[in-house]
């Protein structure tokens, strides 16, 4: 038997089946990753979806301060407390000298109220008053057999300095069934939070780390998921491009639920071309979120107003979603929860990311590849058509080779080419996958009217 966490992805994949009753489990972490919500959380989902008691034993902040804390997450532990499900126990001011006694006081307590969940906010603090022999003593002759006797789970907080690995206080090996390490990172001004399992006895290990993210809901968890084509079934209906010239060269159209990379120079019409195909899928009654990394929502209506495309009407009708996202302003993982948030409310035909450039600017690539495989996953599961655009300076022959080339279903590549003194723009459709595409290169330009393109 085990307690589940009481979030399904957690449960399935991390701990599967829910931490063993009667285990302790340490849950060390450096300032600000997120250990009192991860704990809070355990605390909270066992009452509200399991009906299970808990205690929340704090030597670090009072009662006031956590049901504040944590009702900023959805958390409402005030009310739990008023069911009979929930205790805290503020020891924040206890002495050294008087700790012995008051931790007595503690089992009695917890003795008394019976919980099925434990959390210990922290070790570090009882470590420091009672020094490492007495805290194992603690744990392993008090704590550890109250808890196996009722069959409880108990979840032990633990400060990690920062940059450092050891945890340090040396009940790890010899005491807790298991430990997680929560841990934080700078990608550019953001933080990236991973979980780290490294022991948990009779509970299998899928894999060590798990990336998750702190939102207004509390804590979420991911795994970077292998994109297998074959999990989801074709769609053989096809949605506009929003210029009909360029839906002939594609074979009728783009195919609902795949993912079309738009690669061009500056100064080539990418925005344009995504205009096109948003506003004039909004017209036909599909839904489209327009998320742009390089421009203001202003500027981007007079792009749309100068090239005479009815964006307003779009707006209008309620099936047009425009969106301007700073990407250095969030981690990739929590870019992908808003979007994913947005997507189930919204539920839109069609995503449009302007660009993904401004994305690498601030990502590295190993984020930027976890981001589009979060997407191109999402977006199929829902059979969503995504539309990115890609900025590629060097006027080369070949394709530049990205992830999100690999991933995409259809890549466009937009060129320019000084001819006698004139810019000429040039169209070659790279790869349209299912359809029997032109391989032709394409003349275009840029009108009053928006994009044309010529045979």
């Amino acid at each position: 038997m085990g307690k589940p966490f009481g979030v399904e992805y957690f449960d399935r994949f991390i701990v599967e089946g829910g931490f063993p009753e009667g285990s302790i489990i340490l849950v060390a972490g450096e300032p600000g990753s997120g250990k009192t919500i991860f704990s809070a959380t355990f605390l909270y989902n066992g009452a509200v979806k399991f009906g299970e008691k808990g205690v929340y034993v704090s030597f670090s902040e009072t009662k006031s301060e956590f049901y504040e804390q944590m009702r900023m997450f959805g958390m409402d532990f005030k009310n739990l407390e008023e069911k009979g499900l929930f205790k805290f126990i503020d020891l924040v001011t206890v002495p050294s000298a008087t700790i012995q006694k008051e931790i007595e006081l503690l089992i009695s307590e917890i003795i008394k109220f019976k919980p099925d969940r434990i959390v210990l906010d922290s070790i570090t603090v009882i470590s420091n008053l009672l020094g490492k022999e007495m805290t194992r003593t603690f744990l392993h002759t008090m704590l550890g057999r109250l808890i196996k006797a009722h069959g409880s789970t108990a979840l032990l907080i633990a400060e990690k300095p920062i940059g450092e690995e050891k945890i340090g206080f040396g009940v790890e090996e010899f005491v807790v069934d298991g430990v997680i390490v929560l841990k934080t990172r700078n990608i550019g001004e953001n933080i990236v939070r991973t979980l780290e399992l490294r022991k948990m006895r009779r509970r299998k290990i899928r894999k060590p780390k798990y990336e998750y993210a702190i939102t207004d809901n509390g804590i979420e968890f991911f795994d970077v998921p292998e994109l297998k084509r074959v999990e989801f079934e074709p769609t053989w209906s096809r949605i506009t491009s929003g210029i009909e010239k360029l839906d002939k060269l594609l074979g009728g159209g783009i195919y609902l639920g795949s993912s079309v990379l738009l690669v061009g120079m500056t100064g080539t019409g990418k925005t344009t071309f995504a205009l096109h195909f948003a506003v004039s899928n909004a017209l036909q009654g599909k839904r489209v979120i327009y998320i742009t990394f390089e421009e203001p929502i202003d500027q981007l209506l007079r792009t749309a107003q100068n090239y005479k495309l009815e964006i307003w009407e779009a707006l209008d009708s309620g099936n047009l979603m425009l969106l301007s996202w700073v990407p250095e302003a969030t981690t990739p993982l929590q870019m992908f929860i808003n979007l994913r948030d947005l997507m189930d409310e919204f539920k839109p035909t069609a995503v449009v990311i302007d660009s993904l450039s401004s994305l690498r600017e601030h990502i590295d690539e190993g984020e930027l590849s976890k981001v589009l495989r979060y997407l191109s996953l999402l977006a199929k599961s829902r059979k969503s058509t995504l539309y990115f655009t890609l900025t590629e300076e060097s006027n080369t022959a070949i394709v530049p080779s990205t992830n999100a080339s690999t991933l995409a279903d259809v890549i466009i590549w937009l060129k320019y080419f000084l001819v006698e003194g004139k810019l000429e723009r040039r169209l070659i459709i790279v790869k349209a996958r299912g359809s029997n595409h032109s391989r032709k290169v394409h003349r275009y330009e840029i009108t009053d009217t928006g994009v044309v393109i010529y045979e």
